[in-house]
């Protein structure tokens, strides 16, 4: 969810929205400061006439409150915790995001773009002869901040390969021109599903796959966000995609490759709409090379 809030335009969303997709997950945000309280977004929803109505919410310094004035000329106060806009401490979530890596990096985070892009110093990498250079970008999947994200980064090319972690879901983004620009999602390489901290197998494995000892004619990566099949590298993003892989492999390699569809689905979490491989999978249909389906079955035949 904080990497949902990122890729909101303004980085913050309003208290009460954040609750109702999640209280827990707020709360939990909130009590580990990677949000904090950062002024209002006075917008309530008047209910006058049953009707659902986003009106402003004011300030009244008599009344020292917060409030509108409904269709009948009443006062309503609302309050102010729920009003709250709650901002990102990107200190903190940069922080918990490598503190799996040794890193060299200044007191605070150096903005290179206000607002999009964050250079947060260098970690050391498996399989990089020299420490790593590692940014971090926000809403890269929006055409205008991508553009001006790949025209700012071509102009400061790395020496080697520079890690460009991204609160953009890995399907979202857009192919980049310099290899030596690695995007990559942090949910392609958590080192748990919902986790924020950066897996250091995982993130070595996107920046240098050439480097991993593989099987063949199939292998994959700890955490199955990679896949090698007969010499070709498939990369899997997102929480869900991940667990089903990694079930269908774990039976797979205990020679016990057959699994109900239903329950791997299940099991991956995905909801009842979601009760075909294709949908799992979306448009993409790669998988097919090294899964198969039959009867309500799958697994994994390389």
């Amino acid at each position: 969810m904080l990497l949902q809030v990122m890729e909101t335009r303004a980085a913050k969303v309003q208290a009460a929205t954040l609750r109702q997709v999640s209280l827990r997950a707020t709360d939990q945000l909130l009590k580990a400061e990677l949000l904090v309280a950062f002024g209002h977004i006075p917008v309530v929803t008047a209910m006058d006439n049953f009707e659902d109505e986003p009106i402003p919410a004011e300030w009244c310094a008599e009344r020292r409150q917060y409030g509108y004035t409904n269709s009948v000329g009443r006062w309503v106060a609302v309050d102010a915790a729920e009003i709250a806009a709650l901002a990102v401490d990107y200190q903190r979530v940069f922080a918990k995001m490598l503190v799996g890596f040794e890193r060299v990096a200044p007191a605070h985070p150096v903005s290179l773009i206000d607002g999009i892009v964050w250079d947060l110093g260098t970690i050391r990498l498996a399989g990089a002869k020299s420490p790593v250079p590692v940014w971090f970008a926000r809403r890269l999947s929006a055409p205008v901040i991508w553009d001006r994200f790949c025209s700012f980064a071509d102009n400061r090319p790395p020496d080697a390969v520079r890690v460009i972690l991204t609160s953009t879901s890995g399907g979202r983004i857009p192919k980049i021109a310099n290899k030596r620009n690695i995007v990559i999602s942090v949910t392609d390489v958590a080192s748990a599903p919902g986790k924020l901290a950066v897996s250091p197998q995982a993130l070595g494995a996107r920046v240098f796959p050439d480097q991993i000892q593989r099987k063949f004619p199939i292998d994959h990566s700890d955490d199955c966000g990679i896949v090698w099949h007969r010499g070709e590298t498939l990369t899997f993003g997102g929480d869900k995609q991940r667990l089903l892989l990694q079930l269908l492999f774990a039976a797979f390699e205990a020679k016990s490759p057959v699994l109900r569809i239903a329950h791997v689905l299940e099991e991956a979490g995905y909801g009842g709409q979601v009760n075909t491989l294709k949908k799992a999978f979306g448009r993409r249909t790669d998988w097919q090379r090294f899964i198969k389906f039959e009867d309500g079955n799958c697994w994994i035949e390389p």
